[in-house]
């Protein structure tokens, strides 16, 4: 007869086997150390010159030369055009020789006005009326010299717009003419953007007012121009003006910001993210944003304890700033949060410290 193992034989429950513990959950970890922060409110702005200058004549003529580069620095004083300044010159040549001859004239009258006054003086050689008329015709040759002087000034001032300079520095945009071409006062020759240097015009909420203007009583609140993705920080600024009205249809306030832009990463017409700087915190609890959680009782963050179990810490939100959340009450120095890989995490569960690709990885793969 062949017999059966012990337990079967003797009734004795089955031995079970030991109750292994559940596996490491991994994470991604950070350390909280109060820091320096920035609070700082976001906006969409758009890059304007400084100041732009339209080039259009003053005077008509032949554009005979146009000596700049299109896309090209000018200073203020470059020359940008010369018109043909020979009928100019000319007009000016014939005015300066007509107040010559007036100036002679008048001269001669003078003369003839001082001799006939002396005969006069002297024993009646010569009438009254004849030094009346002469010195009515001084005073007419005075009036005749004073529209020669007007007349020369006018042609020297023709003379000098037919050379048209820089009215200031910055970037000459594409011309519209070429040399040749009869140009007149209402012609657009080109456009000369000012760039250094440069302002953003955006707007922000009217709720945020009152604290631009606190900021702005202490001083002049820095501003930053990062690109459209908020990532690459372009240029930092100050703000320059605070528009004297809310826009009522929209409830948003304009403001202007100016950048020296001396490497020019801003250019006009350019979309920029806009940060203004209203406060600055020396010693803030900041923490990626992805670590905050939300559920039914308001904001969490998942804190790690020495024995590498984690529990839930219930937090007061601050200032969101993209990837970054000022936390305002619920976590202190040396506190030790989740910010990556939360999804399986109860009250008590172990964790272990992973690298971020593997978090990601088994992200990708859970049920």
């Amino acid at each position: 007869m062949v017999l059966g193992p012990l337990w079967l034989r003797t009734g004795a429950a089955k031995p079970m086997p030991a109750q292994q513990p559940a596996p490491a959950v991994p994470v991604q970890t950070a350390s909280i150390k109060p820091q320096r922060v920035e609070l700082t409110h976001t906006a969409l702005g758009t890059v304007q010159a400084w100041n732009t200058a339209t080039i259009t004549p003053q005077v008509s003529g032949q554009a005979i030369e146009l000596p700049f580069k299109e896309g090209s620095i000018v200073h203020a004083g470059d020359i940008l055009v010369r018109i043909d300044p020979r009928p100019f010159q000319a007009a000016l040549d014939q005015a300066k020789a007509k107040k010559a001859q007036d100036d002679a004239n008048l001269a001669a009258a003078q003369k003839n006005l001082s001799r006939d006054q002396a005969l006069l003086t002297k024993g009646g050689f010569a009438t009254q009326q004849t030094v009346d008329n002469e010195q009515a015709q001084v005073e007419a040759n005075k009036a005749i010299i004073a529209g020669d002087q007007a007349a020369t000034e006018t042609a020297q001032l023709n003379l000098d717009f037919a050379t048209i300079k820089a009215p200031l520095t910055g970037v000459i945009g594409l011309d519209n003419i070429s040399p040749g071409n009869v140009v007149a006062p209402n012609t657009h020759i080109v456009t000369i953007t000012q760039i250094e240097p440069i302002a953003v015009d955006f707007t922000l909420p009217q709720a945020d007012l009152g604290e631009l203007q606190t900021a702005v009583a202490h001083g002049t609140p820095p501003v930053l121009a990062f690109d459209q993705d908020g990532k690459t920080l372009l240029a930092r600024g100050s703000l320059e003006v605070i528009n004297n009205e809310v826009d009522s249809t929209s409830g948003t306030i304009m403001l202007k910001a100016r950048f020296d832009n001396k490497d020019h990463k801003l250019w006009p017409g350019a979309f920029v993210q806009i940060r203004v700087v209203t406060k600055v915190e020396p010693n803030a609890i900041v923490v990626p944003s992805q670590a905050v959680q939300h559920g039914p009782n308001g904001p969490y963050v998942w804190i790690v304890s020495g024995d590498q179990t984690t529990q839930p810490q219930p937090v007061e939100l601050g200032q969101i700033m993209n990837d970054r959340t000022v936390v305002a009450d619920g976590l202190s120095n040396g506190d030790r949060i989740v910010v990556a890989g939360q999804y399986r995490l109860t009250q008590g569960t172990r964790v272990s410290e992973t690298d971020p690709s593997r978090v990601a990885q088994i992200k990708e793969n859970r049920p």
